[in-house]
């Protein structure tokens, strides 16, 4: 990135990650060299600040500066390794990880194996994300289902989700694009609070001044 013109003082940091604390953790090691970071993303990672909020973020680059956006859902690995589990600081019991992602997997196979009915009251206000997570995944029902392994498949289906979510409200607001733009997606993996985190990028991108992806950086990393 530094050949291209990022460095700290030029760079504004945006995420779009899960509210879950755990998240926080590779939030804060590049806020640590970016400083403070734009917040576009709640429940299970998806960017929730929509239009609205990319083009308040892009307002906030410096001039003739970039942005690095990351973006992604998580999921939690136990020292035993089972995956969508976590260990906690101060909690006794293993808990779930992404709770939000697992909650909306079960609604999805409530619905696709016919136990249980689609929700009418999915978007109330109230509880208004998790239900946006559980509509984005419908789409990803019978994959999860032919998975081998569901929680294993649950985070890139989401992923998936998110990506196309991202890259379109990138395509809305790319005027507000100033000297360039690098989108890193991927899933955060969390373990246990005396083990290290770790990230699996899946796409890093550059975007020019016009807004246009002009290259896959993927493969520096």
């Amino acid at each position: 990135m530094e050949e291209k013109g990022f460095d700290p003082s030029n760079t504004l940091l945006a995420t779009s990650l899960c509210a879950d604390e755990l998240a926080r953790v590779l939030e804060d090691e590049f806020v640590s060299i970016y400083g403070n970071n734009f917040n576009l993303g709640g429940l299970s990672g998806f960017p929730f600040a929509g239009n609205t909020g990319w083009g308040a973020m892009s307002a906030h680059v410096p001039d003739n500066g970039f942005c690095l956006t990351i973006h992604g859902p998580h999921v939690g690995i136990t020292q035993d390794g089972v995956v969508g589990k976590v260990e906690r600081s101060g909690i006794a019991l293993v808990d779930n990880c992404c709770g939000s992602a697992i909650a909306a997997s079960n609604y999805l196979k409530g619905i696709t194996d016919g136990s249980a009915n689609i929700n009418p009251g999915i978007q109330l206000f109230s509880d208004f994300q998790q239900g946006a997570v559980q509509e984005l995944i419908l789409p990803h029902g019978k994959r999860l289902n032919d998975a081998d392994d569901r929680m294993k498949e649950l985070p890139y289906a989401l992923y998936d989700s998110q990506d196309v979510l991202v890259r379109d409200i990138i395509e809305s607001g790319k005027g507000g694009i100033k000297q360039g733009l690098a989108l890193l997606g991927g899933i955060q993996i969390n373990t246990g609070p005396d083990t290290d985190d770790y990230f699996h990028p899946l796409r890093f991108d550059y975007y020019d001044s016009d807004g246009n992806m002009v290259g896959s950086m993927l493969s520096k990393l």
